[in-house]
């Protein structure tokens, strides 16, 4: 199918942009940060719009239906019943603060930025940028993207880093539950954003293999998304002092959620802005309790072990 931006498309060539990557482990917090900070209008972000309607952003744009566009697929999230996402409960509108993985994944079958896939990624951050507010950085977040800043900040020097952790332990339960949600019944909206959600869904032999694969009381699971942690923490602890400090900030989700005011000015000193609206601190943080799954706590010491360098450079109790 021929793309509807396909005649714009020359027109990106000489747009800027200044990205600020929002990078962490699945169910990190990034969601949390990301939406917070696009809640000031200090930034562009890319959006649920921008995944769902990618091949014609720019078509939109310049024939000035936008917001025509916008409507329609307001309208469409009515009529599927779509108020959050389900699993997080994040509610969700054409305007929802999304991860261009989406778009990496969709377009090109390619999860994080690599010299494959950094063209594809270029041209996302120009659509996005050229119409939006040309004078805002670009808010980006993409989890896949964690254990790769050192290739980002290599391919695009004037990249800067935020980066959120949160226990381990509380990451893979929180990735294992997610898991067996999504696939446990039909999701409208990561239907929409997905095509590899749709295509696993709608195949019967592939749902069942994630499904046997991730279910909760299976070690199975366990073990895979173990294995991504130790990945993605190993190489943040490795290569996080080859990163000039000058280009990030370090941040807990656990110190986000108990002194939010505090931590976002750090980040707001770091990034040398002050938000358009004003952050609601009391109101930012919904804290529910954590239910560990018996699989993730009958392997807590197990866990711990095998990320103790994560651990202990973090300072979370092992």
């Amino acid at each position: 199918m021929i793309s509807l931006d396909q005649p714009y498309l020359d027109q990106l060539k000489d747009v800027k942009t200044q990205p600020i990557f929002i990078l962490g482990d699945h169910r990190s917090g990034t969601t949390l940060l990301y939406q917070t900070l696009a809640s000031t209008q200090c930034f562009n972000v890319v959006k649920a719009y921008h995944i769902i309607k990618y091949d014609e952003i720019l078509h939109n744009y310049h024939n000035n239906i936008e917001q025509k566009k916008l409507q329609e697929l307001q309208d469409e999230f009515e009529r599927l019943g779509i108020c959050d996402r389900e699993f997080d409960r994040v509610p969700v509108s054409p305007n929802l603060p999304e991860e261009y993985g989406f778009i990496l994944r969709n377009t090109i079958d390619k999860l994080h930025i690599s010299d494959e896939s950094l063209p594809k990624f270029l041209e996302i951050c120009r659509k996005v940028q050229s119409t939006s507010d040309l004078e805002k950085p670009l808010l980006l977040k993409n989890p896949w993207c964690y254990p790769y800043f050192l290739y980002i900040h290599q391919a695009i020097p004037n990249a800067r880093f935020i980066f959120i952790h949160r226990n381990p332990i509380n990451v893979i339960n929180s990735k294992l539950k997610l898991i067996d949600q999504v696939l446990s019944g039909w999701n409208d909206y990561t239907g929409l954003v997905s095509k590899k959600y749709n295509k696993i869904f709608k195949n019967p032999v592939f749902r069942l293999m994630y499904r046997l694969m991730y279910f909760p009381r299976f070690n199975i699971g366990l073990n895979k998304v173990l294995q991504q942690a130790f990945d993605a923490t190993s190489y943040y602890v490795n290569n996080i002092d080859d990163l000039p400090a000058s280009t990030y900030i370090s941040i807990r989700f656990e110190d986000l959620c108990e002194s939010p005011e505090t931590t976002l000015t750090q980040i707001f000193n770091f990034l040398n802005t002050t938000p358009v609206i004003p952050i609601d601190y009391p109101s930012l943080i919904n804290k529910r309790p954590t239910t560990l799954i018996p699989t993730v706590a009958h392997n807590q010491k197990r866990i711990t072990k095998r990320l103790a360098p994560y651990f202990k450079l973090q300072n979370y109790p092992g």
